[in-house]
């Protein structure tokens, strides 16, 4: 689980412990507000018709008592009013009926509302007329308490709603100098270059940063002081020249690992060498046959980027896991071939080069983080240790093509991760 989701769990969960000990809260002094109220309005009932029927009860006419009752209290809060002469007797009783409350049985039953009665004794200064007893209806007190906690709830769950939207915004926040971080650290195990972090505003992760920055510059350096020695080196020890073969059909060149009989790579060369002149219509049959076909590269040439329908021809290239293209080295690359080809790469295009010689100019290819390079050996040692070291450290294989006299053996010792064979289809 990642620490932002982690947080906001954590966060939700208290909150709604809280929402729920507020709720608990709430409920109970809503609850004995309404109790109170209602025994409130109880006792001036009691006292207003105790003085109403004093006059009924003097002159004996419980009819007439009884219609009082009923005309103060049917269809009010009180459910039940009962009148009882000196010895205890019921002189009348009525039950009243409450209107629809539109309260949820559920809550009733959860929550508990104790009937609410008062009782009075009524007089003519010594003697004792009687006794009214009124009970309060216990569907106005759960109505009141439902409308207060609903409203409440709503506002609770309003409040949680945009609490979350805060918790996240400020734990992609918080959590953003961390992003960055774990993002510079994944480039760096892949051995690709990295950008060195922006100074963050939390000063608990500003050591981290430094460190990070720290380690990215030392990479930097060491990089930089490889290419350097390797270019050095490599005036020292010319590159024969690359030779070119003229094939009349299709070829695919597997290049096997000096470790055993394992392919490492296969690359398609077609029959008929691409051209910038070749129509659109060459362009698909060609695209259409390596994506057929059980093979990872198609070889081309760096002056293909410079054809004038690239554009189309990029929008054609599909992305597909585990195809490459593999462009063959023809020269210092210019700006717009080393844009077009990171705009491959944004769009998830694995790339390679071959034919690569061992320059300045080419060197800079290696920024890019090709995921393979092939190149002609000779016999030097040194010179290829050293160009091994360097391309592993930018996260690139080195490949051996070149038409070599030279054992499986000694390219293993040399440190060279393959050799090629070829195989015409």
């Amino acid at each position: 689980m990642s620490l932002a989701k982690l947080l906001n769990l954590i966060i939700l969960v208290l909150f709604l412990i809280g929402a729920f000990l507020l709720v608990s809260l709430e409920t109970s002094t809503v609850r004995r507000s309404v109790l109170d109220q209602m025994q409130a309005n109880l006792e001036t009932s009691t006292t207003a018709m105790g003085l109403v029927l004093q006059g009924s009860l003097l002159g004996g006419d419980k009819v007439l008592a009884e219609t009082i009752v009923n005309a103060m209290f049917d269809g009010g809060f009180v459910r039940s009013a009962t009148l009882t002469d000196p010895d205890g007797k019921v002189l009348f009783r009525r039950e009243f009926s409450a209107g629809q409350q539109n309260v949820p049985a559920w809550f009733q039953q959860l929550v508990s509302m104790p009937p609410v009665v008062q009782e009075q004794e009524m007089t003519d200064g010594w003697n004792i007329l009687g006794t009214i007893r009124l009970e309060g209806h216990s569907g106005y007190a759960y109505q009141h308490l439902w409308q207060a906690l609903r409203s409440e709830v709503g506002l609770l769950l309003l409040g949680l709603a945009v609490m979350l939207l805060l918790i996240q915004w400020s734990c992609h926040r918080l959590l953003a100098p961390l992003r960055q971080i774990s993002t510079e650290l994944d480039l760096i195990s892949q051995r690709r270059s990295s950008r060195t972090l922006p100074p963050p505003w939390l000063q608990e992760v500003k050591g981290v940063v430094n460190a990070v920055n720290r380690l990215i510059s030392e990479r930097q350096r060491d990089l930089t002081q490889q290419r350097l020695k390797l270019q050095q080196l490599a005036q020292q020890f010319p590159t024969p020249p690359f030779p070119h073969h003229h094939h009349t059909t299709a070829r695919i060149i597997h290049f096997i690992s000096t470790q055993g009989d394992i392919t490492l790579y296969r690359a398609f060369i077609p029959a008929e060498a691409v051209e910038a002149n070749w129509h659109q219509q060459q362009f698909e049959q060609l695209l259409t046959q390596w994506y057929q076909g059980d093979i990872q590269g198609l070889r081309l040439p760096m002056s293909l980027l410079e054809h004038p329908q690239w554009y189309w021809l990029e929008q054609k290239i599909r992305p597909q896991k585990g195809k490459i293209l593999d462009w063959r080295y023809e020269g210092p690359p210019t700006p717009s071939m080393l844009a077009r080809l990171k705009s491959l790469q944004t769009s998830g295009i694995e790339l390679a080069f071959h034919d690569w010689p061992l320059s300045k100019e080419s060197l800079v290819l290696l920024e890019l983080h090709p995921r393979l390079v092939a190149t002609h050996l000779s016999d030097a040692p040194l010179l290829w240790n050293m160009a091994a070291q360097c391309v592993h450290a930018h996260g690139t294989t080195l490949l051996e093509e070149g038409e070599h006299a030279l054992s499986v053996d000694t390219l293993r010792n040399w440190g060279i991760d393959g050799y090629r064979k070829e195989r015409t289809s």
